[in-house]
């Protein structure tokens, strides 16, 4: 049986993946609060407030998605 012996590398790829995940999770609970603050104030424009945020929530899925696959490529070679 082969002993496992690389703790601490998992341990700073645990990390690291998290902390992109949360971060990501953090800017959009932000702009979902955003949103619902605006949505509450102005409930006849809900969808002028929709698009407002679509393209944030687009940037955000972008910059999500390039992180984990720089975190991937940094981690596979």
């Amino acid at each position: 049986m082969v002993e496992f012996n690389l703790w601490f590398e998992s341990f700073i790829f645990c990390a690291i993946y998290s902390l992109i995940i949360i971060t990501s999770c953090i800017f959009a609970g932000l702009l979902g609060c955003k949103m619902f603050d605006r949505l509450g104030q102005y409930p006849t424009k809900t969808p002028i407030i929709q698009m407002e945020l679509f393209l944030p929530f687009i940037i955000l899925e972008i910059l999500t998605f390039g992180a984990l696959l720089g975190f991937y490529n940094a981690f596979s070679s």
